[in-house]
């Protein structure tokens, strides 16, 4: 189960650099991680397929979208 927890503004510095933007908390139990994990093969261009990417898309995307 993947699920937005929190989604946030803030400002940060990073390497030297102030960004005003959104913090997004999301909860992945522990086998989907294992099972994302499983399936990525850093060194693959394609890896993960193209169905897990869109659904990681739309979580994220919904996320920042509810925060409009």
């Amino acid at each position: 189960m993947k699920r937005v927890e929190q989604v946030t503004k803030d400002n940060r510095t990073y390497q030297g650099y102030e960004i005003n933007g959104t913090i997004l908390e999301i909860i992945i139990s522990n086998d989907e991680v294992a099972s994302l994990l499983q399936e990525f093969d850093p060194n693959d261009f394609n890896s993960p397929d193209i169905v897990t990417c869109r659904a990681l898309a739309r979580l994220i995307l919904d996320a920042l979208n509810s925060e409009q």
